[in-house]
Formats: structure tokens, sequence, C-alpha cells
């Protein structure tokens, strides 16, 4: 009577786990037949900068140190306090190297030094776009030796970043109907999503102005500067199932 009675025992629980793996081979087949689609959509905005970057730079050179020093601090002061007066604000001026190096003459496979240079570099953070000309302009008349760079910058607001957002998935949406229609298949639901980091693309510019003296200078003209427009562009991965 105990031997029947587990007997009977086993053989429910031995269907009932015949039962739960068949079910489990069954969705896993499901899911195999039914397929995924992984597309990467794009999206692309034109945005205006909202800010410039002018790396400038104040080279002096001298027989002793401390004059070379002296020289390249107060022509640096004086190009500080001219960018001040356009309204930068001193907060958004860095300064980023300083370099005093020994200068050397070769003769005859001998060296002999013959004074020092001091570098001072300083970047600037510009706002108002519209005064970068002027900008440029006040570093030459303050004495600036190096305008080395150029750099716009923006600021991507919440509204843009969604709109990217929103057209990135919708692009990746777009593709993936295409292959599914190429293959004779329906768009399932979606398995996974995430986006890329919002990211902007300037052109950059290198204005180098050589200056013989820069003691005195008669700016007959303004510095003209075309701001133009960047693109801000953002990615979207999407996984689909196929049905």
């Amino acid at each position: 009577m105990k031997h029947s009675l587990l007997l009977k025992a086993f053989t429910i629980g031995a269907l009932m786990t015949s039962a739960t793996v068949g079910t489990m081979a069954a969705d896993m087949t499901a899911n195999m037949s039914a397929g995924e689609i992984s597309v990467t959509g794009q999206a692309v905005r034109q945005v205006a900068p909202s800010y410039a970057l002018l790396n400038l730079g104040v080279s002096s050179k001298n027989t002793s140190v401390q004059s070379a020093k002296s020289q390249n601090d107060a022509i640096m002061s004086k190009l500080i306090s001219s960018l001040q007066h356009l309204g930068v604000s001193r907060n958004n001026i860095q300064t980023s190297n300083i370099t005093i190096n020994p200068n050397y003459d070769y003769i005859d496979g001998n060296s002999k030094l013959n004074g020092y240079n001091v570098n001072n570099t300083v970047v600037v953070r510009v706002y108002n776009t519209s005064s970068i000309g002027k900008a440029i302009d006040a570093a030459i008349a303050s004495g600036a030796s190096d305008i080395n760079s150029l750099t716009f910058q923006t600021d991507v607001s919440q509204e843009i970043e969604d709109q990217l957002s929103a057209s990135a998935i919708s692009d990746a949406r777009h593709q993936a109907e295409v292959i599914a229609k190429s293959l004779g298949r329906e768009l399932g639901p979606v398995k996974s999503a995430s986006l890329g980091t919002t990211r902007t693309q300037t052109m950059e510019v290198n204005p180098r102005y050589a200056m013989l003296a820069v003691k005195s200078m008669d700016l007959s003209s303004s510095t003209p500067i075309e701001k133009g427009d960047m693109s801000a562009n953002k990615t979207a991965n999407v996984v689909f199932y196929l049905q």
C-alpha cells in the first residue's frame, strides 16, 4: 500500500517537472523564433554658440629673469584689465600656463646664455559673442603677443535635449521598421533602450598675430568674427522584438 502511494506521488511529481521543463523550452523557442533588431538612431540640431573660449598669451624676453618676468606681468595685468573693461568678469579669465625658460646662443658647439623667455597664457570665456572681435583688439593693444585659438561652445538647453532624444528614438524606430519590413516581419515591442550623451561640434579657428612690437599699436580696423552655428547631436540605442 505504501509502495503504491509512493509510486503515484513520484509519477505525479515527474509529470509536473516534465510539464514545467516543457513550458520553459516552449518559451525559449518562442523568444528565439521571434528574433530581435538592434538599431542606433541619430538626431542633429543646429544651435547658436553660447560663448567663446579665447586663448591669449604674453611672451617676454630679457637678459635677466626678473626683468623678463616684470615685463610679462605688466602686460598681462593690462590685458586682464582691458578685458574687464569690455565686461568680461574676472572669474571668466583663467591662467592656463606660465613658463620661464633660459635662452641660449650656440656658437661653434658652445652654448651661451643670452636671456630668459617668460610666457603667460590665459583662457578667456566670452559670453557676449558679439564682443569677441573687440576682445581680440584689446588683447593686441594691451601687448598680447600670442592669440592661440578661438573656440565656440554652447550650453544645450533642456528643450533641445528633449527634442534630440525624441528624434533619435524616432529615427531608431524608423530604421527598425525598414529592417523588419525587408525581412517580411513585423516590429514588436521594445526590449531595451538607452540614450547617448549630447555632443556638440564646432569649427575651430586659430587666428595668430605676429607682432614686431607691442609697446604701441595703431589699430586701424577691428577684427571681424563670425560665430556661425554649431551642431548638437545625440544617439539612441534601441532593441526591438520581431513578430
